[in-house]
């Protein structure tokens, strides 16, 4: 093996509030183990999966020289293996790198609960969307194919021991989402607001400079495109269950 690119993780905020051992051991003793692995074999290259979270209550944009404040034991996960990263690297010479993904969305996603798969499923199954708290809250989305790019960049990235921010650059409210969502589906949707989730940051948007130029990397797809294009594969591709 020549790279590992590690991107095995416990990746939602409740799930790591419901059960924060689990978060820890999945997302920071399993990193860890990936490292361990690297060093012992002999592989020069690992590219770790992580996330704005260990930002959390820091002001937007998310940059890599933001001192981070985790609000949610996830957040906490991701920075602790993101240290591991950079103390793999300056102890052993390990190239690791970690790229800190923005919200992702994409096809094939049917059976994931983030954000803009959850708003499609329960469209088709209810045509109804319940947002957690007032809609005001937003969001960095990024599609999966630019994040595959930013892996194949970080891949060819001569060096190690570095973070860099993946996203769009672009803030987005998940009210807005919610719009582009709905209008990509031509359906009659009710809306609705609930109470605000435990351990969601209130804005959240990614300073990709960074990227842009250590890794020769840019986004390519618009949101409003992409979120038309994985409606419509949803459409085709997920059942409603009612």
């Amino acid at each position: 093996m020549d790279a590992i690119v590690h991107l095995a993780a416990q990746t939602g905020v409740p799930s790591s509030i419901q059960d924060p051992v689990t978060d820890c051991l999945t997302n920071v003793v399993g990193t860890m183990r990936v490292l361990e692995a690297a060093r012992k074999t002999g592989v020069n290259k690992v590219v770790i999966a992580s996330s704005a979270a260990p930002l959390g209550r820091a002001k937007p944009p998310a940059s890599e020289n933001t001192v981070p404040l985790p609000i949610s034991p996830y957040g906490a996960s991701k920075l602790s293996a993101e240290a591991y990263c950079l103390a793999y690297f300056g102890s052993y010479g390990l190239n690791a790198i970690a790229l800190r993904f923005a919200n992702a969305y994409g096809e094939r996603a049917g059976h994931k609960e983030s954000v803009v798969s959850k708003f499609i499923k329960d469209i088709l199954t209810t045509r109804e969307i319940a947002i957690d708290g007032t809609g005001g809250q937003t969001r960095d989305f990024i599609h999966v194919s630019d994040l595959c790019s930013a892996i194949e960049s970080a891949m060819s990235f001569d060096g190690g021991g570095e973070i860099f921010q993946i996203g769009t650059g672009t803030e987005t409210s998940i009210s807005d989402l919610a719009n582009l969502i709905v209008d990509a589906s031509k359906l009659d949707v009710n809306v609705s607001y609930g109470p605000t989730r435990a351990g969601d940051v209130q804005r959240n948007y990614s300073d990709i400079s960074k990227a842009k130029k250590m890794l020769n990397w840019s986004p390519q797809k618009e949101l409003s495109l992409g979120i038309s294009q994985v409606w419509e594969w949803f459409e085709a591709n997920v059942a409603p269950t009612n």
